[in-house]
């Protein structure tokens, strides 16, 4: 039985690969998957088990994580089958996420003997022929955005959960991995809410931490106490705020709501709430608004024809230019997002007028030509595990 590796340790690669591994296992191959979801990997993955697995596989499938701090699972697994002549490619779950890849950056090691490669788009494979000059390019789609038109719950069953009032505009800011920028994205955020508050809106403002933000678990070095710095940041929002976030409890890893406003009768600020009960993605449909800056819930929203706010710092251009070599986002290059530049005016203006059915039309016409329903639901994973299939027949 032929033996498939997959290696991913950023979030997105790793849920595309816990998804692949049934599909894979369907078509009779044995698989082991070593994935982190944007976390270490746990202490018994050490780097001799991942070389090992790697140099004894049939074929290695790895993601594209988005720092060679991140991609040291990935690098490693990819070293390893090359010099045991194992065929291995690439997964990029982005728009020129193979250019991770590029001379000079961490996968470059890599680029020239991958073996395939699948983008996100047929186009976006066929750009990576310089990259990765002996592969086979297929743009198989991402899985994870085939979902987005799936969701779980209904607007309606969305905003129930969060005791949202028909009058209230629920505004959805996903947080990103990069801390500082965040704190600082959240703070405009609330003050452009402010000054429309003023002017007689009513909105309930949700915000989401990303998995690889470590901020939910920082612990003051001398007290040894939670410093809970979202939190505090939400307890003095002029605006009505929750926070949906990760966090630490004993040896366990939660998932809670912090709200600035707890229901009625309930003087405990914080819920516990398992992500088969609640996940950040599962809020997006009953958004009036997303406000967020290359986040994947910007383009589920794109998927369920929300409007979609970027709200970018220069410091954030520039970390996804050094990962991406570009510094334009795809969202808003598709007409899928609007950008905003961190100014409070502007944000609170763009808002208003995407909240507006006139103003978010010719962002919603982008929506439904970009992201259609898809017909089939598994698609890509089928054109995932139908290429492995076909290269293991040639090896």
């Amino acid at each position: 039985m032929k033996n498939v590796v997959l290696v991913a340790r950023d979030v997105a690669p790793s849920l595309c690969f816990e998804r692949l591994v049934p599909v894979l296992q369907e078509c009779g191959f044995k698989t082991e998957l070593i994935i982190g979801k944007g976390k270490p990997l746990p202490p018994t993955i050490t780097d001799h088990k991942i070389v090992l697995a790697a140099s004894q596989a049939n074929l290695v499938l790895l993601g594209m994580s988005s720092s060679l701090e991140l991609a040291g699972p990935e690098i490693a697994a990819g070293m390893a089958a090359q010099a045991a002549g194992v065929p291995y490619g690439f997964y990029g779950d982005v728009r020129r996420c193979w250019a991770r890849a590029r001379p000079g950056a961490w996968f470059d090691g890599l680029a020239e003997n991958a073996a395939f490669y699948f983008g996100v788009t047929e186009e976006d494979a066929d750009a990576t022929r310089d990259i990765f000059p002996k592969a086979r390019l297929v743009g198989t789609g991402n899985p994870l955005r085939e979902e987005m038109a799936f969701p779980r719950f209904t607007r309606e069953e969305v905003r129930s959960k969060l005791g949202i009032t028909p009058e209230e505009k629920l505004v959805l800011a996903p947080g990103g991995k990069f801390a500082a920028e965040q704190m600082a994205s959240w703070v405009v955020l609330i003050e452009a809410l402010v000054r429309l508050t003023a002017e007689g809106q009513r909105f309930q403002l949700v915000l989401t931490t990303h998995p690889g933000d470590r901020v939910p678990y920082a612990v003051d070095a001398a007290t040894q106490k939670d410093m809970r710095l979202y939190e505090e940041l939400v307890s003095s929002s002029p605006v009505s705020t929750v926070l949906f976030s990760g966090r630490k409890e004993g040896d366990e890893d939660i998932q809670y709501i912090f709200s600035s406003n707890p229901a009625p009768g309930n003087s405990n600020p914080i819920r516990v709430v398992g992500k088969d009960v609640l996940k950040s993605s599962d809020l997006v449909p009953g958004a009036d608004i997303i406000v967020e800056f290359s986040s994947s819930l910007g383009i589920e929203g794109a998927f369920q024809t929300v409007p979609v706010i970027s709200l970018g710092f220069e410091t954030l251009f520039r970390k996804i230019e050094q990962t991406s070599g570009t510094r334009s986002l795809e969202a808003v290059e598709d007409g899928l997002s609007e950008l905003v530049v961190a100014d409070v005016v502007k944000l609170a203006d763009t808002i208003k007028r995407l909240l507006t059915p006139e103003g978010f039309a010719p962002m919603k016409t982008r929506q439904q030509e970009i992201c259609p329903k898809p017909t089939e639901h598994g698609a890509a994973l089928r054109k995932m595990a139908d290429t492995i299939e076909r290269m293991l027949e040639q090896h």
